[in-house]
């Protein structure tokens, strides 16, 4: 029996089955193994707090960039005028990303 393609959040497909003596019992017809993690075991709180950094870099200059061509629509030269407004609050947003126990990483 061909199994049609599965998502990838599939993990097991099982059937229950009736042997001759009438008990079901289950049959796994496919089970997805896992992957093996890449990267050794003392480095990945290191890499945990990189990637959290990264992410708060990410929110910040997308909030800054949005907050950017807002101003700008609302009057001549206002990115000028609101620049420093816009840097406070997009770093401000960036900030609410950093969670600390990902920095220490427990």
């Amino acid at each position: 029996m061909d199994l049609p393609r599965l998502s990838k959040s599939v993990r097991r497909v099982t059937v229950l089955q009736q042997d001759g003596s009438g008990v079901m019992t289950p049959v796994t017809l496919f089970k997805r193994g896992r992957k093996k993690k890449k990267g050794s075991r003392l480095l990945r709180p290191g890499e945990d707090a990189v990637r959290m950094f990264a992410e708060v870099g990410d929110r910040a200059t997308g909030t800054y960039l949005r907050r950017h061509k807002k101003s700008n629509r609302k009057r001549k030269d206002g990115w000028v005028r609101d620049a420093a407004s816009n840097w406070i609050d997009a770093g401000r947003k960036g900030l609410k990303e950093i969670k600390p126990v990902r920095i220490v990483g427990l």
